[in-house]
């Protein structure tokens, strides 16, 4: 797909969403991103966005809420003519300790990254199958961004692991329903950019247990969602893992 000219919401842009809107625009398109609380952050971002010479659009949207998923959806069309892509990246990562799980924790992940993306999903897909194709033949592309332990999960994080779990899963089911004119792919980072809470000997367990001995950066995850957008249109129900290899559960410096 030709990204120039084409209109792409964003979930979230708080951090690696902001770095993706930024290239997005230098490729010519015209970006509209939501915040629920960061609202210096997405509108610093959007005016960044145009002083390359594109539109732009913050949205303040609580996207767990479906009346307010759909106007998020509705306010990209009126703005930009038409919806080309969304790419749901918004969500929540917090621990959750097993024994001191409560019901709250669940609700508060569950809502933040699978009701929030599946609602934006919904109503962005619906809307993309009634314009027209584009120079691809597409009506529209949908990438989730998820999180490689689904698979193969850890400890402290069970709401969030599950949350994620169905995100893939409504990748694969999402796909089915909209093809074949609209794609919908999945992208599953490690870290690629350590949250504030996280501890110094936290990033360094983390990056002892990653193969490639490193972090990652949010141009990892990002390069990849481009080449999601642009490089190919003939993927859909996939998920790619870009973990620096935590998935295969190998420690890189040999030890038993």
């Amino acid at each position: 797909m030709d990204l120039k000219g084409k209109a792409i919401l964003i979930t979230g842009g708080r951090r690696v969403g902001s770095a993706l809107a930024l290239m997005l625009a230098d490729r010519g398109v015209n970006v509209a991103l939501t915040y629920h609380t960061s609202r210096e952050t997405i509108e610093r971002t959007a005016s960044e966005v145009e002083a390359r010479g594109v539109r732009a659009l913050a949205i303040a949207a609580d996207l767990a809420d479906p009346d307010q998923a759909q106007g998020t959806v509705a306010q990209v069309i009126d703005r930009f003519g038409r919806i080309d892509a969304l790419v749901n990246m918004a969500s929540i990562f917090r621990r959750t300790p097993f024994r001191s799980l409560s019901p709250a924790d669940y609700d508060a992940m569950i809502a933040a990254n699978l009701t929030a993306p599946y609602h934006a999903a919904v109503f962005a897909g619906q809307r993309m199958l009634d314009q027209p194709t584009n120079e691809s033949g597409l009506k529209g592309k949908i990438i989730n961004v998820g999180d490689w332990s689904t698979e193969r999960p850890y400890r402290d994080y069970l709401p969030y692991i599950v949350a994620k779990g169905g995100l893939t899963t409504m990748t694969l089911a999402l796909a089915v329903e909209l093809a074949p004119e609209v794609t919908v792919t999945m992208v599953q980072p490690a870290m690629i950019d350590p949250p504030p809470s996280m501890t110094p000997s936290e990033r360094e367990a983390v990056v002892a247990a990653t193969p490639l001995a490193r972090e990652g950066k949010p141009d990892d995850a990002n390069r990849l969602i481009l080449y999601l957008l642009e490089g190919t249109d003939f993927a859909t129900g996939s998920c790619y893992r870009i973990d620096g290899g935590r998935f295969l559960g190998v420690n890189p410096v040999g030890d038993a």
